[in-house]
């Protein structure tokens, strides 16, 4: 009796024992699996209105602070997105922009001047996300045959860099001579500029369900020419720039196993 009790206590024990490691490798396949997913999620297309804060010859010289409110003009963009990996993206940021200025008496070597800018942004990004991507798989998520139902209100924070371009046409008025062209200043010219961009910046973006999220953004233009403003003053030490400040919807795609996006039937 006591041997038959012995051997039903080894074979209990050895039966438990092969439970760990199936429940091993069932969790970490769960874990995996989560850490997949972003992967039939690749695309997003971010629609945004946003306002311009142009840094030029022409403006308030002497307040630099005011001068990023002088002349503050809407723009709209779009910008279309995929992911490299969870963390990591390249996107091409499409964007119509509008931005003006206007010199105070007295501040700007005895000019007033003011303008107003029409121009085409197109830049090539790489974003990183640093906060944001911890492993829902482990806190409690729940999944149904579409993917996280569960990821609502979750805040990301990114930031970004890249290269492109502007083409911009500006349009200059002398206030001291009732609003005219200054078109015998050298230093106007009233035809289409193009000029290389740098964007540097960072944002955030708020998931409100698995297909939308909304944000907000801020980047620096930096700019390899003096005339995105249609004028380049004889005492101007730097080339133009712009802040770009941004309030976004996002919308996001999903793709099949192979890369290829889904536009039909995405969220059923």
């Amino acid at each position: 009796m006591i041997i038959f009790i012995f051997v039903n206590y080894n074979a209990l024990v050895m039966k438990n024992k092969l439970w760990i490691p199936i429940i091993a490798l069932l969790l970490f396949t769960s874990i995996d699996s989560y850490g997949q997913r972003w992967k039939l999620r690749r695309y997003e297309v971010d629609g945004y209105i946003g306002g311009v804060s142009f840094q030029g010859d022409i403006g308030l010289a002497d307040q630099p602070f005011l001068n990023n409110f002088n002349g503050f003009r809407p723009s709209i963009g779009v910008i279309p997105r995929f992911y490299l990996r969870e963390d990591l993206s390249v996107s091409l940021d499409l964007a119509y922009l509008m931005y003006g200025g206007k010199d105070k008496e007295g501040s700007s070597h005895s000019r007033v001047y003011s303008f107003n800018s029409h121009a085409f942004q197109h830049t090539a990004r790489i974003e990183y996300i640093f906060f944001g991507l911890s492993r829902q798989a482990l806190t409690g998520a729940i999944y149904n045959r579409h993917g996280m139902v569960n990821n609502y209100n979750k805040l990301f924070l990114y930031i970004f860099t890249g290269f492109g371009g502007v083409l911009s046409k500006a349009k200059v008025k002398d206030l001291n001579n009732g609003g005219e062209e200054p078109l015998n200043n050298p230093g106007y010219d009233p035809g289409l500029h193009y000029g290389m961009i740098f964007p540097l910046g960072g944002g955030f973006k708020l998931a409100i369900d698995p297909r939308w999220s909304i944000g907000v953004e801020m980047g620096y233009q930096f700019a390899l020419t003096d005339w995105l403003d249609g004028y380049s003053s004889v005492y101007s030490k730097y080339n133009d720039a712009y802040y770009l400040t941004t309030v976004k919807a996002i919308y996001k795609i999903r793709n099949t196993k192979s890369g290829l996006p889904i536009f039909k039937k995405l969220y059923r």
